[in-house]
């Protein structure tokens, strides 16, 4: 049987990951909930199957993988800014 994906518990692990990494939300503090809760659903709704094939495995990875350079040229960038 599957374990259905839970969304809330999603969030409150990618808003941990936010607390160690946070996101300089600035005017847009708003967002921040709404932002994370439309990623999660979508996320989720890709993602839930009973197994994943080759091909989603890489796109995960690939996903992963172009966030986290994005992260770091963003990151990167506010420090040239300050």
């Amino acid at each position: 049987m599957k374990e259905e994906l839970n969304i809330d518990e999603l969030l409150d692990i990618a808003f941990a990951v936010e607390e160690g990494d946070p996101i300089e939300w600035g005017v847009l503090r708003n967002l921040q909930e709404p932002a994370f809760r439309l990623m999660a659903h979508s996320i989720v709704e890709y993602f839930d199957k009973e197994e994943f094939t080759y091909d989603d495995r890489m796109i995960i990875m690939a996903v992963i993988t172009k966030l986290n350079v994005e992260n770091m040229i963003l990151h990167a960038k506010l420090k040239i800014q300050e």
